[in-house]
């Protein structure tokens, strides 16, 4: 015992701390404790000799020092209590009563003095409290005096953990209070990460030791969360956050009761005030969720009970809210981590689930809240995103419009990176298939969700990433589908073109680089598929030029003549504007009559710059940055002046005006062609110019010159091609432009005989549209006789090329053609026609490309519309009818013998498929000539032809309806067409079903307006033939009942074998068309 006596250290001080008796100075006060407290500091607990210390333990704690006027003395004292605190440790060397005063003196030293001092910016407004951000500092901590001493008390407090005893004193819960308030008070940005840790770990300590939390300490807590969460930056809240971080076992009771209790006062049968209360604590929940996860691990699962509220719709949809936003939110996010999987699939698995179910609640407020939250879960969560991504899913097609209108724009809001990789693409696709939803808004939602997912991805598409083109590229696709529905109102069909041309191609701001626009144009092109490409072209307006059915540069003409009905010419002109008006109204918004009445008043306005306007973008000569200027001058005009109008002539533009492809578009188009960056857009830009060179071939009228030099090049045959045919299409429709070089024109020839069979078509028919047509017609014809000479046997590659071009020669210079008829008549028999096929023996229906086919085969079908071609070159003849008969025994011995010539050529089956629907549009063709169709409509041959509707090959019945559907448009060739639709109502196809449908509800609408008389032979008597046909119709048959299943009907047979099906009374069907389609072929041949 001795020897460990001495090895305690003692403490060296003699002197008294408070000399009785004596006034002395403060100076000497603050000297003698400065001395104690730099003796006391070095000492180490349990290496010291306690009984030394006990002449300063009493003095310390002396009311003269503890409430000394100098600060100096109190900080001083202060630390020589913490050391005493320390060296006696773990027995304190005061009574409870001492300890009281001697942390409420602690307390006062530290927060009085650590305070910080600021000056705050003058407020803006009356009564208008200073803002945070107005707030500075007059002293650094630093600064202020003994700032170490309350340093080394605080550490000490921290490190040595005599803070505890804080919690069995007189008055601890005020004492703790005071510590939380009092530390929040004082914490500064200037402090240094150090002493923020040792106040952290001081309070961490007073919440561990103590056996409950007072209830200001949670009031201090969550006053912090409720004031600084939006400034986490915020010195006290981050000591807080640290603080609830560190201790969250021990705060999550306390948290559950302080949101148990306000569930309990304001969760039953709640008020608005009620629900406002439980809105605000909810927002406290996510905020302490967003920075200390853990401390509500069981004040979460509380709201589960919210879930099952069945009668307060209010407080589920709250509760859903509140859920959907705290599963959204990650671990870490608010600047802690969490001590566990942050999946809520795992972290409250009860809880989830039942959130889960909130998707079908019969509350639409209770759905609409699970789907708001969706996107955050999405976008945080990969685990759960397979069963949440099936949960949206399913809300795309939720009975409640603001629901699905709501999950489309929660998609449409994810960024790219998290709709490219973490959403699929099935997903994303049910949001395409709202386009067509039956409501507006849905509708739109869905447009510009995924136009948002398009702009964002388009960078990486026009790059080539293949993940973003497989991910998104399919979006045009969608929207031009949705537009391309036959059954579409034109309502939603001009919304959509509208979005697309807005979002997907939207015009640039002035239209000065026509290379970056034809380029973008091309990309989204490229995308489509043939379906889609077609109704791209659409979108272009420029189908119907060609055909006379494009309305609206005449209206805007007309428009600026009639002046409003204020025109001084002598013609009545209001019968002609109100057959434009009516012709635009129903073009672009079907039998709207509000629209119509927009487009009436747009007309009596009588504005000559709107007019001028509106006609500069429906002009095809026009530019791409003059139709731009000229379409946001008029908008802009409406807007201020008509501005009820703008909606309407909105749509009116984006359905007229040649803002897709125009004038200025043709040059990059060549170029593209002509150096091709993809053989894609190379092909997309071929498209294109043809659609140019089809419908409005004044386009090419400045770009000749352009033409000629592109048909000179040896190498690109497609562009040579494509060259040709805008050149032919210009010349037709201006022939004062076209060309008449004598090269040029033996280019020309060449390339009619040597050439492929497209560019001799196009050749030919150029030559024909030229000055001294005849004579270069005949040129070519003598060319081609003689090269046919020289042509090896066997390759009809170059029989492809003599035959268009004898096709086209025909029409364009019937005389000549007449001249060497015979010699080409006896080519095409002998050496195409009557040639046994290559492909004999091959069976089946199967379509192919008609590049696929064999090259004789190919020829054959070109050689039928040879004939075809020199029928209609002496429909004029009096004996037209007579000459018409070899052509037309040939045409019907094909659909007749199932697609062959005869049985010796013998074609096989995909030939055959392509001949029989080349011989029933050519006889279709033919038959529109009034002169022959009394001949092709004789019952014998009508019945071939209309078979075709039933052919057993879909594409032969698909594009035979097409055609149909074309030329019975207009009812302008004989009513006897009309029943052909009907025959496919049986057919297996829906896609043709949906053709013949639209082809029967058009012919009503287009005869509505006609007389009695063609009404009745436009529609009725169509209509009994059509019962007449069906009566006979091979495909429906008349079963009569047995009779003794009739009188026997409950009987079973004796031996107890299954009972044969009952056949009833009626019409059965044969669905089988490829054996009607035998039966037929049969039965021809046998009758032959």
């Amino acid at each position: 015992m001795a020897s460990s006596s001495q090895a305690l250290v003692k403490l060296d001080f003699k002197e008294s701390l408070i000399q009785q008796g004596k006034r002395e100075t403060t100076d000497t006060l603050l000297k003698r404790l400065k001395t104690l407290r730099q003796k006391l500091s070095v000492l180490e607990q349990d290496a010291t000799d306690t009984k030394t210390l006990d002449p300063v333990r009493k003095p310390l704690i002396h009311q003269t020092i503890l409430h000394h006027k100098d600060r100096g003395v109190r900080a001083y004292a202060a630390c020589c209590l913490a050391d005493l605190l320390k060296l006696y440790a773990p027995d304190a060397p005061y009574s409870d009563v001492q300890l009281r005063d001697i942390f409420q003196f602690f307390h006062t030293q530290i927060t009085q003095n650590l305070r910080p001092t600021t000056s705050h910016a003058r407020p803006q407004g009356k009564n208008k409290a200073p803002d945070a951000s107005q707030t500075t500092l007059n002293q650094r901590i630093t600064d202020i005096p003994y700032y170490p001493d309350y340093y080394y008390l605080i550490e000490s407090l921290a490190t040595i953990k005599s803070i505890v005893l804080i919690c069995d004193v007189p008055g601890a819960e005020e004492l703790m209070d005071g510590f939380f308030s009092g530390f929040i008070e004082i914490a500064r940005p200037d402090m240094s990460k150090t002493l923020m840790r040792y106040m952290r770990d001081v309070l961490v300590s007073i919440i561990e030791e103590a056996s409950t939390l007072p209830q200001g300490v949670m009031d201090s807590i969550i006053n912090e969360f409720v004031q600084h969460s939006s400034k986490p930056e915020t010195p006290s809240f981050q000591l807080i956050v640290d603080v609830c971080n560190e201790v969250a076992d021990k705060l999550k009771h306390p948290f559950y009761a302080h949101f148990s209790q306000i569930q309990l006062d304001h969760g039953v049968d709640p008020s608005p005030n009620d629900l406002k209360i439980l809105s605000q604590s909810h927002d406290l929940l996510l905020t302490i969720n967003r920075f200390c996860p853990d401390t509500l691990l069981l004040a979460v699962p509380r709201l589960e009970e919210n879930l099952q509220a069945a009668d307060e719709v209010p407080l589920r949809s709250l509760s859903t809210r509140t859920l959907g936003h705290l599963f959204a939110q990650r671990a870490g996010a608010g600047g802690a981590g969490t001590s566990g999987d942050d999946n809520p699939a795992k972290k409250y698995p009860s809880t989830w689930r039942a959130w889960l179910t909130k998707q079908v609640d019969k509350a639409v407020p209770v759905r609409l809240a699970w789907v708001e939250t969706t996107r955050g879960i999405l976008v945080n969560h990969p685990a759960v995103r397979q069963q949440l991504e099936e949960a949206m899913v399913g809300r795309l097609a939720d009975p409640d419009e603001k629901v699905r209108g709501t999950m489309s724009r929660v998609l449409g809001s994810l960024d790219y990176e998290t709709a490219l990789h973490h959403v699929q693409t099935k997903t994303l696709r049910a949001l395409g298939d709202r386009i067509l939803d039956k409501k507006s808004s849905v509708r739109s939602e869905a447009l510009n969700a995924l136009a948002k997912l398009w702009e964002s991805a388009f960078s990486e598409i026009e790059a080539g990433d293949d993940g973003a083109i497989k991910q998104f590229g399919w979006i045009p696709q969608a929207i031009i589908a949705a537009i391309l529905k036959g059954e579409l109102p034109m309502d939603m069909r001009a919304q959509i073109i509208s979005v697309f041309k807005k979002s997907i191609l939207p015009l640039p701001a002035d239209g000065d680089d026509d290379e970056d626009w034809v380029d973008k144009f091309l990309l989204v092109a490229s995308t489509l598929d043939e379906q889609a490409q077609n109704g791209l072209v659409n979108l272009t307006n420029l189908r119907g030029i060609a055909e006379g059915t494009y309305p609206f540069a005449a209206f805007a003409e007309f428009c600026e003549k009639y002046q409003g009905g204020m025109s001084d010419s002598p013609i009545d002109l209001k019968p002609q504007m109100n057959y434009l008006v009516q012709a635009v109204s129903t073009k672009v918004f079907g039998d709207s009559q509000q629209a119509r009445k927009h487009i009436q008043a747009f007309v009596d306005l009588n504005e000559p710059r709107l007019y001028k306007l509106y006609r500069t973008c429906v002009d095809f000569s026009s530019s791409l940055a003059t139709i731009i200027k000229a379409r946001n001058e008029f908008l802009r005009r409406v807007h201020q002046s008509h501005e009820d109008l703008l909606p309407v002539l909105t749509v009116l533009l984006d359905n007229s005006a040649f803002d897709l492809i125009n004038h200025s578009s043709i040059h990059t188009l060549l170029k593209r062609l002509q150096k091709p960056d993809s053989a894609k857009r190379a092909a997309t830009a071929s498209r294109f110019l043809v659609v140019i060179a089809k419908e409005c071939a004044p386009m090419y009228k400045t770009h000749v010159a352009e033409l000629v030099a592109c048909i000179s090049d040896k190498k690109n045959t497609k562009l040579v091609e494509v060259a040709l045919q805008g050149l032919a299409a210009v010349s037709k429709v201006c022939p004062d432009v076209a060309p008449n070089e004598s090269r040029l024109i033996e280019r020309v020839i060449k390339l009619g005989y040597e050439g492929t069979y497209r560019q001799g078509k196009f050749a030919a028919r150029f030559l024909g549209k030229i000055q001294n047509s005849d004579l270069n017609c005949g040129k070519l014809i003598d060319a081609i006789l003689k090269a046919i000479d020289y042509t090896e046997e066997g390759a009809y590659e170059k029989h492809l090329t003599y035959l268009t071009a004898f096709t086209e020669l025909a029409r364009a210079s019937p005389k000549t053609f007449t001249a060497k008829v015979k010699e080409i008549i006896k080519y095409v028999l002998d050496e195409i026609m009557l040639q046994p096929s290559p492909s004999q023996g091959v069976d089946g229906d199967e379509w192919v490309n008609i590049d696929e086919l064999e090259s004789l085969d190919h020829a054959k079908i070109i050689g039928l519309r040879l004939f075809t071609s020199y029928c209609l070159t002496f429909v004029k003849d009096p004996e037209a009818e007579e000459l018409l008969k070899p052509a037309l025994n040939l045409l019907t011995s094909v659909l007749g013998n199932d697609g062959m010539v005869d049985q010796n050529t013998a074609e096989g089956g995909p030939a055959r498929c392509h001949m029989r629907l080349r011989a029933a549009l050519c006889l279709h063709k033919l038959a529109q000539a009034p002169r022959f169709e009394k001949i092709i409509t004789a019952p014998d041959n009508f019945e071939l032809i209309g078979g075709c509707v039933q052919d057993p090959c879909f594409m032969v019945r698909n594009i035979w309806l097409k055609k149909i559907q074309k030329n019975l448009k207009y009812q302008t060739i004989s009513p006897k067409w009309n029943i052909i639709p009907a025959l496919a109502a049986m057919d297996p196809d829906q896609d043709n079903i949906i053709i013949a449908k639209s082809i029967l509800t058009n012919i009503p609408r287009r005869c509505k307006q006609k007389p009695a008389d063609v009404r009745i032979q436009h529609i009725e008597l169509p209509f009994s033939r059509l019962i007449l046909h069906l009566a006979h119709h091979p495909d429906l048959r008349w079963h009569e009942a047995d009779e003794d299943e009739e009188d026997n009907e409950d009987d079973e047979d004796d031996d107890g074998a299954e009972k044969k099906p009952k056949v009833k009374e009626g019409i059965t069907d044969i669905q089988n068309l490829k054996e009607i389609a035998r039966c037929a072929t049969s039965v021809a041949i046998i009758s032959n």
